[in-house]
């Protein structure tokens, strides 16, 4: 019984760096400032529900696997053409693989072909779900790897427009995960 309760104290403790490893991203300006945190900001707004779930479902895959890797999650921000949209600094951030994640409710039809336009200049087709090994659970959703979008992006904004998906099908806003390995 002790150990059951020692497991769970140690997963409640990574989860709570965790948030505050989120919340100290979501307030920087740059993703990979290695410095401890001090102090929240008040303005931090909470993560979505989905964010939060597949947070603990991730760390808990890394750490049962005992990879050396970082992952980051970003809420989208919606802008006015209804498109959802993160902003990426090029110059103080790293990755290795960069995946939106759709998390969508058990009610899209079986055909239903869902992909992402980007407002990458110079990829024009929409991104197909990802459906490889990941270190992101099959749990958080659909996965669509944007990596290669990333690089010609106007004014350092990722921004996509859901194709095939009616915005009820989505359970939270689509969110960004940054994976970089670590050496």
């Amino acid at each position: 019984m002790a150990c059951v309760g020692s497991s769970w104290l140690r997963w409640g403790t990574l989860l709570s760096v965790m948030f505050c490893l989120f919340a100290q991203e979501n307030s920087w300006e740059c993703l990979d400032k290695d410095t401890s945190v001090t102090e929240m900001s008040k303005d931090v707004e909470m993560p979505s529900e989905c964010v939060l779930a597949c947070t603990a479902l991730s760390y808990r895959q890394v750490a049962d696997r005992q990879q050396k890797l970082t992952v980051r999650f970003k809420d989208s921000q919606p802008d006015d053409l209804g498109d959802f949209c993160w902003f990426i600094h090029r110059r103080c951030s790293t990755w290795d693989d960069v995946f939106v994640v759709l998390s969508v409710n058990e009610s899209v039809p079986d055909g239903e072909s869902i992909r992402l336009q980007t407002n990458s200049p110079t990829h024009l087709n929409p991104v197909q779900a990802h459906d490889s090994p990941s270190v992101i659970p099959d749990a958080c959703g659909l996965r669509f790897d944007v990596t290669p979008h990333l690089r010609h992006l106007p004014q350092h904004t990722l921004c996509v427009r859901l194709k095939g998906i009616m915005g009820n099908h989505l359970e939270c806003p689509p969110f960004l995960v940054i994976i970089r390995k670590n050496q």
